[in-house]
């Protein structure tokens, strides 16, 4: 979870992370989210909605 993920996201595009699901405002509940790869291959999803 993160209070910003356009940040979150910009800094991992820096660390060379691939985008998996684009950043996108959820219409079925309240977040903010998206889905990179690491140079690893894991996958990595962050959003606002804590769950």
């Amino acid at each position: 979870m993160t209070a910003d993920p356009d940040v979150v996201l910009a800094r991992a595009l820096e660390l060379e992370a691939r985008v998996v699901r684009e950043i996108v405002d959820q219409t079925d509940y309240q977040s903010r989210d998206f889905t990179v790869a690491d140079p690893d291959g894991n996958h990595w999803t962050f959003a606002t909605f804590a769950g």
